[in-house]
């Protein structure tokens, strides 16, 4: 199992951050994930969504089972995609000037021997890529 840990630095308030998190309209926009199954409520814990991803052009069911929810704090999820799993943490935290530091903490497991380290690879660029559209989505909009 390896881990990847991503801080990025938002120039918005962690309220912002938050809903562009947890809010399935706010996800599709900036992650670029279609929804397939996503509960009423969501994000609540115990809730299972499906989304869809698309990795090379090919259309992938993304498993996402909410584990964690401490609004504006926490947001904890065990993610299936493909040969990858993944236990998932975002932990926000206010900075000085009104903005957001978001730390991406994922514990990274293949589902198929030996792909150890491409699991981490991916999810390590995919984060990385992620998170900065997420803090673009956010800066660009500080108020929905």
């Amino acid at each position: 199992m390896g881990r990847v840990v991503v801080t990025e630095q938002i120039a918005a308030p962690v309220e912002r951050v938050w809903r562009a998190l947890v809010e399935p309209a706010e996800v599709v926009v900036w992650d670029g994930v279609e929804r397939r199954d996503v509960p009423d409520g969501y994000p609540r814990p115990g809730q299972h969504a499906r989304w869809t991803i698309r990795v090379a052009g090919v259309r992938v069911a993304l498993h996402d089972r909410i584990v964690a929810v401490e609004p504006n704090e926490r947001f904890a999820s065990e993610i299936t995609v493909g040969f990858i799993s993944l236990q998932e943490e975002y932990r926000l935290r206010a900075t000085p000037g009104g903005g957001c530091e978001l730390v991406s903490d994922n514990l990274v497991r293949s589902r198929v021997p030996l792909l150890g380290r491409l699991a981490d690879s991916l999810t390590r660029r995919n984060v990385v890529e992620s998170l900065a559209r997420l803090r673009a989505h956010c800066e660009a909009s500080p108020d929905p």
